[in-house]
């Protein structure tokens, strides 16, 4: 059995189920799982929204001419997006100031709104994690 590969009865294993739209806002940028950019379709550009009434961010998939587009593609070995966008990352924490430490960083999934070709994070329920140091993980 083990030299002839057609005697098999292989099935796929979904390693994408189960994975959400995550946002990592840390020290020095704001990074994104691949999940998000597959629920947004690839999209060159979005908008970054934020609504500080309900501590939420979301990305919405617009065109290069829209106002404050953003060029969205991938740009990690991952297939995910990172960004040192200053504005956004301050825009965060000044948002979350009395919940987020300054050293820490913060990972939080988000919701598709597919009809709005949007995913939408929850600020107030990050996870508080470690920063990163060269050389690992800092320790708390």
């Amino acid at each position: 059995m083990f030299k002839d590969f057609s005697k098999y009865n292989f099935t796929v294993i979904d390693v994408s189920a189960g994975v959400s739209p995550q946002m990592t806002v840390n020290l020095n940028g704001i990074s994104f799982n691949p999940k998000t950019l597959d629920a947004l379709g690839n999209p060159e550009f979005v908008k970054p929204l934020l609504d500080a009434d309900n501590k939420a961010f979301a990305l919405q998939v617009c065109k290069e001419s829209d106002a404050r587009a953003m060029k969205f593609t991938k740009n990690t070995q991952a297939a995910g997006y990172s960004s040192t966008c200053n504005t956004i990352r301050h825009a965060l924490r000044r948002l979350m100031q009395d919940s987020w430490k300054d050293t820490m960083r913060y990972e939080m999934d988000g919701v598709i709104f597919a009809d709005a070709k949007a995913v939408v994070f929850d600020l107030t329920v990050a996870r508080e994690m470690p920063p990163f140091r060269s050389g690992g993980v800092a320790k708390k």
